[in-house]
């Protein structure tokens, strides 16, 4: 189970009042110091018990206030960039709400889903169906070019094409018996823009096969008469890969979504994770991060600086001889 909000400002209500505690003690011990001083003439001379009792409220004046002045300027610079951090990280979804740990306990489980839906770019992939049609395209507008060509330009598309849909199906069922809520809402997040983008390749590849394709073939014995209406299919073509396109890129912000969730950890309350059997490669994570007992050591031993933000930290597949210090 996560940490209790409640619990948590709680804690924070403590700090605050334990700062405002030590802030009182510090000024009325201060007061107490000028008035002693004040009464022997000036600052004393370790003489007798009386006087070395002077020099030692002082001397726990100043410490207690050096105490003070740390603690409230690391509140500050800790809550700072803990802001500074989320910001550039940009807002966070409704997955990388859920309780840190139940996202790390099923983190190889969701990473293994975004693989599934995402292989490999799928947006840079609908981009270059959408090149290698309007290539056609000026290779069709082109006189001096030979039609055959226009030949080989299908055929990459259909290999292209084809290589996009050998993709997993979609496990929602199983997901959704197993009981596992969170890996059940992560497969639907993923789920219904790759089903969209299936669709759309769907009906770009009846196109292709259904109109394009045989339009192309029929050049080689019409010649140039009907380059205009092989055109206009070319055309509806690449509109229909710029649409694809748009839920490819509603995937890619999905997997985006579940990657943050499943590998940023700054600042989360890790203390009742179970870690055994969990990767924790590629984990970020930072000073404010809570590991249960014996576990902060072993990771940062296997961390090395992110290049995500000042102090953030990423746990390596191999790590340091050294610790590394979160504040590297």
């Amino acid at each position: 189970m996560g940490s209790d909000p409640r619990a948590a400002e709680g804690n924070g209500r403590h700090d605050d009042d334990l700062n405002a505690l030590l802030t009182t003690m510090h000024r009325r011990l201060g007061i107490a110091v000028v008035d002693r001083l004040n009464a022997h003439g000036g600052p004393p001379e370790l003489r007798t018990p009386d006087l070395a009792l002077d020099r030692l409220l002082a001397a726990t004046h100043r410490a207690t206030g050096k105490a003070v002045s740390r603690r409230l300027s690391r509140d500050d610079y800790a809550a700072q960039r803990s802001s500074a951090l989320q910001a550039s990280l940009g807002p966070r979804g409704h997955l990388a709400r859920r309780p840190a740990t139940i996202r790390v306990k099923y983190r190889e489980g969701a990473l293994r889903l975004v693989h599934n839906y995402w292989p490999f770019d799928l947006a840079e992939a609908m981009r270059t169906a959408a090149r290698i049609v309007q290539d056609l395209c000026d290779l069709l507008g082109d006189s001096a070019q030979p039609l055959g060509r226009a030949d080989t330009a299908v055929e990459q598309l259909r290999e292209h094409l084809e290589g996009m849909s050998r993709r997993p199906q979609s496990h929602r069922s199983q997901a959704a018996l197993s009981g596992l809520d969170y890996l059940n809402a992560v497969e639907s997040a993923l789920a219904d823009p790759a089903e969209r983008l299936a669709n759309d390749l769907h009906s770009i590849r009846e196109l292709l096969e259904e109109e394009l394709a045989p339009s192309v073939t029929a050049l080689q014995t019409t010649g140039h008469a009907y380059l205009f209406g092989v055109g206009a299919v070319a055309q509806d073509l690449i509109d229909d890969l710029a649409h694809g396109c748009g839920h490819a890129d509603a995937l890619a912000r999905v997997v985006a979504e579940v990657e943050r969730a499943s590998n940023d950890f700054v600042g989360a309350d890790l203390t009742s994770a179970k870690l055994d059997d969990v990767p924790l490669e590629g984990i970020l994570w930072d000073a404010t991060t809570l590991w249960p007992a014996q576990w902060e050591t072993r990771v940062r031993r296997a961390s090395l600086p992110s290049d995500e933000e000042q102090g953030v930290l990423v746990v390596a597949a191999e790590g340091c001889d050294s610790v590394v210090h979160a504040d590297a």
